[in-house]
């Protein structure tokens, strides 16, 4: 077996993992959702409720599924650093939202995100799986500071 046709293997097994987790994650949100129409007196209370149990949930399996490596900069900022092997899809991350969560107890800001790679970024997955280099790793510098965490929403974040 070649060193191409193994890694081929291992990028499809990480892409695998990743719909795993959404599918996980999406289960949940949909137990939990027909658990809450079924039979709900105040739809916001429970909605509130449900959610904060949701992202709790979430937070769970991210920590123990997710691999996000905290190196503390400063006295309140912290460098969060989380490695793919697929295309960037963009800068957030929930592990690195409970990781943050864990470093910084009351609340953090964001001082930069970026992802950064030697050489260019792949633009699909067909591409990851063709050979093309698709590691990468995605950085957040965060500073701790006393701010509120956003209560749940339906409606994403306001």
């Amino acid at each position: 077996m070649t060193s191409l046709s193994i890694n081929k293997m291992n990028i499809k097994n990480m892409i695998e993992l990743n719909k795993v987790k959404n599918w996980v994650i999406k289960g949940l949100f949909a137990t939990m959702s027909v658990m809450v129409v079924s039979g709900c007196s105040s739809f916001t209370g429970v909605v509130g409720s449900v959610g904060e149990s949701l992202v709790s949930a979430g937070d769970g399996l991210q920590s123990a599924l997710g691999s996000v490596e905290a190196v503390q900069v400063s006295e309140n900022t912290f460098d969060l650093i989380e490695r793919y092997n697929e295309p960037v899809m963009g800068f957030d991350s929930w592990a690195m939202r409970v990781k943050a969560k864990e470093v910084c107890h009351e609340g953090y800001i964001y001082q930069s995100r970026h992802a950064f790679k030697e050489g260019a970024f792949a633009k699909s997955h067909a591409s990851c799986v063709e050979g093309e280099s698709c590691r990468y790793a995605l950085e957040w510098r965060i500073q701790c500071k006393k701010v509120p965490y956003e209560p749940f929403s339906l409606f994403g974040k306001t």
